[in-house]
């Protein structure tokens, strides 16, 4: 036992030693044919590194820019902006309401937190100091196959003739209203108002 124990150390060594000048030469024959590759397409690699970097720096920069795009492609949100026409509340004063609805489109599922907003123009900040609110629907749920209306103004017809008493709502302006729920991709809506037209408001498509 002691004579085969000691020939299994010789055979270890052996082995260890024979297995580092193995590594030594695989190595060495390594090199030698990588700096052989270099050498033979230094100028290749010199005219393509840096078109390779640019390349990958410039699709680098779109995919951060294009991702949130394509995933909402990808994924729609079930929450969607429909525009009602405006009602005239008033024969006299022709005044008109306006509004939105916002349609949970799935059929399977309450979406929660849903919270409705619009970028800060100077007319959406008037509307907002003048209602004193700073949202235009707080967070709320909305039931499958159900709808919410979202009250945005009301505003008389010939606002425009009134003496220029609010310039800001004299002014056309363009934004977007944003809607965002619990687990689901922001759904958007363009609008165009313009003070001169009857209704003033109009949903952009492009």
């Amino acid at each position: 036992m002691r004579t085969l124990g000691g020939i299994l150390i010789i055979l270890v060594g052996l082995a260890w030693e024979f297995s580092a000048k193995l590594h030594i030469f695989v190595d060495q024959v390594t090199i030698q044919k990588w700096q052989a590759w270099l050498a033979a397409h230094t100028t290749l690699i010199n005219q393509i590194a840096p078109l390779a970097l640019i390349g990958g720096g410039v699709f680098w920069i779109v995919f951060l820019h294009a991702r949130p795009a394509l995933h909402r492609w990808l994924r729609p949100s079930p929450l969607e902006i429909v525009y009602k026409p405006p009602a005239q509340t008033s024969v006299w004063r022709s005044m008109r309401d306006y509004y939105i609805e916002v349609r949970n489109c799935s059929t399977d599922r309450t979406i929660s937190s849903v919270i409705v907003t619009w970028d800060e123009t100077v007319f959406t900040r008037a509307i907002d100091n003048k209602l004193s609110r700073e949202c235009l629907l707080s967070p709320t749920s909305i039931e499958p196959s159900s709808s919410v209306s979202v009250f945005l103004f009301s505003l008389k017809d010939d606002i425009r003739t009134e003496g220029n008493k609010n310039n800001e709502l004299g002014r056309e302006s363009t934004f977007t209203i944003r809607v965002s729920g619990n687990r689901t991709n922001e759904s958007t809506a363009r609008f165009r108002y313009e003070p001169d037209k009857i209704p003033k408001l109009r949903r952009l498509w492009r």
